[in-house]
């Protein structure tokens, strides 16, 4: 049954890229429809999609562009909608970038099931990105598929009374699947959810209360798990024979908490130490010992005690704000984020970490913004700190 399923949508997202613009046409023509513009993205069919991609607009945020005042070409987002008015439903979303260039999704809903197919195109070519349904039970969300270039997945909800809570988020010919579920409060409004994976761990999606949370406490609560909790896991979980030149985190400011761990060996080294370039010696890819490579021990780290995941999500949220906001405003927030990795790292240099490893001569614990590329403005302060309170 799943094995049709999948096959019949995998075909037909293959296909549909060839009658898509044909069928824009029309819904642009249809003068039943209205046009607005928004700076958000304000539908999709999937159940909670702005909570699932915390993305949860605030209870004052003005919806509709009506004036210049209302958009910033340079940092907002610009989304075309047409809508009926009778039936309140969106038909097509068309996102602007510029020169011709769009993702555009058209929207078809029946008593079974809600659609939706979206493409990129431009001047040349139209490319199929998304083809999801919702399929209805009772009128209530009861199958999710979604076909993307990288493949299938289906959720399966489960509802009482008028809301949803749980699913079951599975991907064909794969073992392992996630169970979502969704906490409400009384007024029924949507306060978490929560998925457990197949394999043990656990992911807090959507926490409501981040949004409330103090920016300046959670940075704070952010540091002291790093140094904390981190540096307990190391003793306990890191066993590196070879001497160890650094600890490294990694971050970007898309996302800039949790960070990824490298661990430095000489043997990530191809010449002597003082001949390395820093962008060389501080690049955690390059390194064995790395925890977003599976099977050896950095892997072992867990950023994701559930107590600290809705921190991630609060700093998410404002992460957002600030790059909408003025330059200087995000100039700002990216020196408060150096300055918790750098406040990390030098109380991490006063731990004895010969239990796991031996450090060298020349060991740092560092940061780096990955994108931007930042490790000599921590390696300056770092040796400066190891000079003047270590040595």
């Amino acid at each position: 049954m799943k094995d049709k399923l999948y096959a019949k949508i995998q075909q037909e997202f293959n296909d549909i890229a060839d009658t898509f613009i044909e069928k824009e046409i029309d819904l642009l023509a249809d003068e039943n429809l209205i046009t607005f513009q928004s700076k958000y993205n304000l539908h999709e069919i999937q159940p909670y999609y702005a909570e699932l991609a915390n993305e949860v607009l605030s209870s004052d945020a003005k919806l509709t562009i009506e004036s210049e005042e209302d958009f910033n070409p340079v940092t907002d987002d610009l989304y075309e909608y047409k809508i009926n008015l009778e039936n309140r439903r969106a038909y097509l979303k068309r996102q602007h970038y510029g020169g011709g260039i769009f993702y555009s999704t058209i929207y078809e809903y029946t008593e079974e099931y809600h659609k939706s197919y979206s493409v990129y195109q431009n001047k040349e070519i139209v490319k199929m990105t998304n083809l999801s349904y919702l399929y209805l039970k009772e009128g209530l969300p009861h199958k999710f598929v979604e076909c993307t270039q990288y493949g299938i997945s289906l959720k399966t909800y489960r509802c009482e009374g008028e809301f949803i809570k749980s699913y079951k988020l599975e991907w064909p010919h794969h073992d392992q699947y996630c169970i979502g579920e969704l906490e409400f409060n009384q007024a029924g409004i949507l306060q978490t959810i929560t998925e457990s994976v197949s394999d043990g761990r656990v992911r807090i999606i959507f926490d409501r209360s981040a949004a409330d949370k103090d920016i300046e406490k959670t940075l704070i609560e952010l540091e002291n798990f790093l140094v904390e909790n981190i540096a307990d896991q190391i003793l306990e979980k890191i066993k590196i024979s070879e001497p160890v030149y650094c600890i490294l985190f990694e971050y970007t400011m898309q996302g800039p908490f949790p960070p990824t761990i490298a661990f430095g060996t000489i043997s990530d080294i191809d010449e002597e130490f003082e001949n390395k370039k820093l962008y060389e010696l501080y690049n955690a890819p390059d390194m064995k010992y790395f925890s977003e490579q599976d099977g050896q021990c950095a892997s072992n780290i867990d950023f994701y005690p559930e107590e600290i995941q809705a921190n991630y999500l609060a700093i998410d949220n404002y992460t957002e704000k600030t790059v909408s906001a003025a330059d200087e405003v995000f100039v700002l927030w990216e020196n408060q984020i150096f300055e918790t990795y750098l406040k990390v790292c030098k109380r991490l240099m006063h731990f004895d970490f010969s239990k796991s490893f031996t450090p060298t001569e020349h060991f740092l614990v560092m940061a780096r913004d990955f994108d931007q590329g930042n490790e000599e403005a921590f390696y300056k302060k770092m040796q400066d700190y190891k000079k003047t309170k270590l040595l």
